[in-house]
């Protein structure tokens, strides 16, 4: 069974649509429901020749949708924090590659949550990853957290070699990730490992999101602002050992200067650069 037949068609210039404002909804346990605007990412035409991809396609359809001995049409539609399905008429993804129509929006239209496999199995390696931003680098949203804290969800990139080890070796490959940062308690620390993502595709950033609203909500119990007490011991206990005065800077410093704060910061520049030539109508990438 062959999926190489199945060539996903990236939409020209899909990342300088930034759909600036979209409202995303949440609900039960504060997971999103819905969103208000859907950027299309690619499209797909999936052939009616047996294949694993197809069969894995197939097997989320509902019977009424599924199309034996049928090529299927396949739009992939993604906002900041959400990802969803648009399955149509091959016809139809022609026509839209061919800017001869736009894709159909009525209430007849079938919408899937999600992508296939979501970046697993075998669409894993058909579906190309993709950023929000045409740098992999920007601001996703932002949250209000417990005692006044604010929870930004960021994209940024990386060596690869330095994405899960803080002194590692360069490798001169880029690394796209996708994490959040609260700039009450300077959360999650470096060495948190789990709290920083590959970032593959809109699965990815809505699966960081929902980590950065539950530390919003407190439900992680961490957010707690960073007293200095540790940063004293481990000075006290260098200054003995080296027998003169250490100091060392506190978290929040550490982390405007080179962790958490400085990507934000970062991310931060970048989104209103991007922000301002969408408004001027000019193109995001540079």
């Amino acid at each position: 069974m062959n999926d190489l037949t199945i060539t996903p068609v990236l939409v020209p210039q899909c990342q300088s649509n930034l759909l600036l404002g979209n409202e995303h909804h949440y609900g039960p346990n504060n997971r999103i429901v819905g969103v208000d605007l859907y950027r299309v990412a690619m499209t797909l035409i999936v052939p009616a020749e047996a294949s694993d991809a197809r069969t894995d396609l197939e097997d989320t359809l509902r019977d009424e949708h599924r199309r034996p001995g049928q090529p299927y049409g396949i739009a992939l539609l993604e906002a900041q924090q959400l990802g969803a399905m648009m399955l149509t008429d091959p016809s139809v993804i022609e026509a839209f590659r061919a800017g001869a129509s736009a894709l159909p929006n009525g209430p007849d239209t079938i919408i899937y949550g999600g992508w296939p496999s979501c970046g697993y199995g075998p669409w894993e390696n058909i579906i190309p990853r993709t950023t929000w931003y045409p740098e992999g680098t920007g601001i996703l949203d932002e949250f209000e957290g417990v005692d006044g804290a604010r929870v930004t969800l960021y994209e940024y990139t990386v060596d690869e070699g330095l994405a899960w080890k803080r002194h590692g070796t360069p490798t001169g490959k880029t690394a796209a990730m996708v994490s959040w940062h609260c700039d009450r308690c300077h959360s999650p620390h470096e060495f948190e490992l789990d709290e920083r993502f590959d970032n593959r595709g809109p699965h990815d950033r809505q699966w960081a999101g929902q980590h950065a609203r539950a530390h919003a909500r407190g439900m992680d119990g961490k957010c707690k602002p960073p007293t200095g007490e540790l940063e004293k011991v481990v000075a006290a206990v260098a200054s003995e050992l080296r027998g003169r005065p250490v100091e060392l800077p506190s978290k929040a410093a550490t982390c405007a200067a080179e962790e958490g704060c400085a990507r934000v910061r970062h991310a931060r520049a970048v989104t209103a650069r991007l922000a301002a030539q969408a408004s001027n109508g000019t193109s995001g990438t540079t």
